[in-house]
């Protein structure tokens, strides 16, 4: 089976594309499709399968398809999409969000070609709203979206590739090989898949303004780039502060099994991970991301996993008191802990992997 999936813009699409194709393994030959977009060229790197990049334009809402500047680059787009599916004739076409998938799982279901889209926020996109109507199914990671994509002929809860199937190393042997002390608490800072200077800069001044500095908490802070991750390493290592500061980091699930506690956005795949890991958080979502990242954090929140602080008006004094209220009170830690691990799993869950491989067998029998 060939499988060709359509991604981009952010790591909450790609991730979840190249997690997808891990887990198809033996079973599918698989591609992915991305822009040629910055972000799409770094992240699209970590893909395990063949990478085609395509110059389309952003996929415009139904009012600017009006305007007749818009209607040759949209024109040129399809076409580029369709050619894509004609050279690399592949037996299912799963998109991921982003303009890249609108095109070419349009494109897909116009050729009959057996199609799903993977919705990893619980409100969904623009682009996944538009095609639920034409594709073969709908996959969800929140089962409370699925009263969202309307006209949808088959809608399945999978959860998210990006955290299914990782597997959690033992907190203590966690702690061992990150170099960490296993009898002190132990916070992960992170900001996306690209970093949070926000976020950066209000870990950086937590510690002194809230007392909890001292050597008292350890740190793990995913800075986002290398001259940001240098920087806060020195200003760490002047106060005294144990702390390891990565630029990012591939071994996530040794950050996640290694922490009590994280701060950091609420993209759909941190939320994932987060509750696979059933690692209390601390969420400040991104003010700009169209609403998805606030409504994922108050998801987080209703179950009691988290605690949402919204970025504006936020100080570095208030989010170390909130960290050290948190941290200063194992019970309510392990109260979220167990919250977030009933969330884990549930009836009529399926893989995204099994579930593609259904779907395509039940079209290739019709």
């Amino acid at each position: 089976m060939k499988v060709l999936m359509a991604a981009g813009g952010t790591g909450g699409h790609l991730i979840p594309a190249a997690a997808l194709a891990r887990q198809l393994g033996s079973v599918a030959a698989c591609m992915l499709v991305t822009s040629e977009r910055p972000a799409d060229r770094m992240l699209g790197g970590d893909f395990p399968g063949e990478w085609e990049r395509c110059g389309v334009e952003p996929f415009f809402p139904l009012s600017r398809w009006l305007r007749p500047a818009a209607w040759g680059r949209q024109r040129r787009a399809f076409a580029e999409a369709r050619r894509l599916l004609e050279r690399t004739a592949p037996d299912a076409v799963v998109g991921f969000g982003g303009y890249v998938s609108a095109y070419t799982v349009w494109a897909a279901s116009r050729r009959r070609i057996p199609t799903v889209i993977h919705e990893q926020n619980l409100l969904p996109g623009r682009a996944n709203r538009w095609l639920a109507p034409w594709v073969s199914g709908v996959a969800l990671s929140f089962p409370e979206s699925a009263g969202r994509f309307r006209g949808a002929r088959r809608i399945q809860w999978t959860g998210n590739p990006a955290s299914e199937g990782m597997t959690l190393p033992e907190r203590a042997a966690a702690r061992r090989q990150l170099g960490f002390d296993a009898g002190r608490p132990l916070l992960l800072v992170m900001g996306g898949s690209q970093g949070s200077v926000p976020i950066n800069r209000l870990a950086e001044g937590m510690w002194e303004a809230a007392g909890i500095g001292g050597g008292a908490i350890q740190l793990l802070h995913l800075a986002g780039s290398a001259p940001e991750a240098q920087r806060l390493q020195g200003v760490y290592r002047g106060r005294g502060i144990p702390a390891r500061v990565e630029p990012f980091f591939k071994e996530m699930p040794l950050a996640l099994a290694a922490a009590d506690l994280a701060v950091g956005r609420a993209g759909a795949t941190s939320i994932a991970e987060l509750v696979r890991a059933g690692l209390p958080a601390i969420l400040i979502p991104y003010p700009h991301a169209g609403g998805h990242q606030r409504a994922n954090a108050g998801w987080m929140e209703a179950v009691g996993g988290a605690v949402t602080l919204e970025q504006q008006g936020l100080t570095a004094e208030r989010l170390g008191r909130t960290v050290g209220e948190l941290i200063g009170s194992p019970e309510r830690l392990n109260r979220m802990r167990r919250a977030l691990r009933e969330r884990r799993e549930g009836a009529g869950k399926v893989p995204l992997a099994a579930w593609l491989c259904e779907l395509v067998e039940r079209d290739a029998l019709r």
